[in-house]
């Protein structure tokens, strides 16, 4: 999947991008971590009902321009619709609170 300037995770109504003050120590200190090819990549797992595990996966291109976010099971192989998951309200509400933090620190914005 390759990065986009805008990205939406499935099964959520909220759009994101990249936020023009976000530096690379920005991202750090929000737990971001380097990858091999000089992205970021935010990884927290989910505590879910699902037998797979279910992680949020947020990478952010070293440009700072481009971002994919997305939920899989733990080893990362499937994407998991969240809306989809029974008594998914608690899974909904860690995703929301970690995406409002982003953007109350400046990683990302909220697009309309």
């Amino acid at each position: 999947m390759a990065f986009k300037e805008e990205a939406t995770l499935l099964g959520f109504d909220r759009t994101f991008k990249v936020s023009p003050e976000c530096r690379p120590y920005t991202l750090r200190d929000n737990g971001f971590t380097n990858t091999k090819q000089g992205n970021f990549e935010y990884r927290r797992p989910l505590d879910s009902e699902s037998r797979q595990g279910l992680v949020l996966k947020v990478m952010v291109d070293k440009d700072l321009k481009g971002i994919k976010i997305s939920t899989v099971t733990d080893k990362g192989f499937k994407t998991v619709d969240v809306s989809k998951l029974d008594n998914n309200a608690m899974v909904v509400e860690k995703v929301n609170f970690i995406f409002d933090g982003f953007v109350d620190r400046n990683v990302l914005i909220e697009v309309d």
